[in-house]
């Protein structure tokens, strides 16, 4: 329909909160994990764009490569007006996949690795619970 919407780069909720500008309808944070805020000034950022009358979105995965929540996306469900889980497609056998599953050379990556790695379809998979697999550690 040819609309655009402006997208900036952040590291924290505090520059979310300090580069919407009043007027603005809708705030969308996509891969809120990735913040480097702590996960309750997450929240508060959050409600303090709503309270000013502004829609939030947030978009994020809920648990990491080892199955473990992120603590953000928990605590941010937790005060949602809305929550609506979406799944992807297990790679493996068609299910529906909730997991993600990190690989290292084609091999399940250990337990011991470093929760954030950045990469896309090189080092990630959609796998169901079935099919997920954790490395050793």
């Amino acid at each position: 329909n040819g609309q655009t919407i402006t997208a900036i780069s952040v590291s924290s909720i505090e520059e979310i909160v300090a580069h919407v500008p009043e007027g603005v309808a809708v705030a969308a944070i996509d891969e809120v994990q990735f913040l480097e805020s702590d996960p309750a000034a997450v929240v508060a950022g959050c409600q303090t764009l709503a309270d000013r009358g502004i829609r939030v979105i947030v978009a994020g995965l809920d648990q990491d490569f080892r199955a473990k929540p992120f603590s953000i996306v928990s605590e941010l469900m937790a005060v949602a007006e809305q929550v609506d889980k979406l799944f992807a497609i297990c790679v493996e056998c068609g299910a529906y996949a909730t997991r993600s599953q990190r690989l290292i050379n084609d091999k399940p990556a250990p337990h011991s690795a470093p929760v954030i790695a950045v990469g896309g379809l090189e080092l990630y998979q959609a796998r169901c619970r079935v099919c997920y697999e954790v490395g050793e550690a």
